[in-house]
């Protein structure tokens, strides 16, 4: 992997991860049409623990407030049991992950149905503009929201369907307010997001070989790109959500879906 090329796509990774256009669906189709294959999970890993520490520095504030909780102190806005919603939130998709991982791998490699399941996206994405109502704030968060968007999350281990965007329309659809359905939506990110890196990991040391001191240079660059431009994305995609913009991705979505499907 070049240098331009490991910082484009680590530029790709941070952008979609956040914006509602899914991540997995983009590194699969440039990875495909640039001939970066799913094979590459160093890579992989690098630009997922990336996106992780955006989502870490930029919510620190509710890490801290959630460490005060598990402490004793003071709740803030957090519900009463957001702990336990936190911990639940993340099963769904890990057993997704765990026991359709082969089968998850195979849609990864067939630009057919990654473009499928990006049209999917987009037509969810665009339902949301008949959302009227201005929603309940984060301290009315329920079990049927967090089982809702726990499900919704475990819909999005497949490449071409936005993990962001599946939760945050979830929560949306069911009367959580924009701003603390994007809040819970993020931070239930985190452990799902670590736990595909623990298994891309494992299966990375199973492996065979050294890197090249370029391949270093590629690697630092591309998770240092996932990592600024994820930053970035995840502060615009939370003024996006002040208004009726957010929902505009799945004109974008739509076209690109159809595009993989013909190509």
């Amino acid at each position: 992997m070049s240098l331009g090329l490991a910082i484009f796509l680590g530029i790709l990774q941070g952008l979609t991860e956040f914006f509602p256009v899914s991540s997995s669906g983009h590194l699969a189709l440039f990875g495909s049409w640039f001939g970066v294959h799913s094979e590459d999970m160093t890579f992989e890993i690098l630009v997922h623990l990336a996106t992780l520490a955006a989502i870490m520095v930029y919510f620190r504030k509710d890490w801290v407030q959630l460490i005060k909780i598990f402490l004793g102190r003071e709740r803030g806005d957090f519900p009463p049991h957001i702990l336990p919603y936190l911990v639940f939130s993340m099963v769904p998709a890990g057993l997704v992950g765990i026991f359709l991982k082969d089968h998850i791998q195979w849609i990864k490699n067939e630009t057919f149905w990654v473009g499928a399941c990006l049209i999917v996206t987009g037509v969810t994405l665009l339902f949301g503009l008949r959302v009227k109502r201005e929603g309940v704030p984060m301290e009315k968060l329920d079990w049927l929201l967090v089982v809702a968007m726990g499900l919704a999350q475990a819909c999005a281990v497949l490449p071409g369907i936005s993990r962001s965007g599946s939760t945050i329309m979830c929560a949306l659809f069911l009367g959580l307010h924009k701003q603390a359905a994007a809040r819970f939506s993020f931070l239930m990110a985190v452990p799902v997001i670590g736990g595909a890196g623990v298994l891309t990991l494992k299966d990375l040391l199973e492996q065979e070989g050294t890197l090249s001191t370029d391949m270093l240079a590629a690697y630092g660059a591309g998770f240092m790109a996932a990592l600024f431009s994820g930053f970035f994305a995840l502060a615009f995609m939370m003024r996006l959500l002040e208004g009726r913009r957010f929902f505009y991705f799945g004109f974008y979505c739509i076209p690109l879906g159809i595009l993989a499907m013909t190509l």
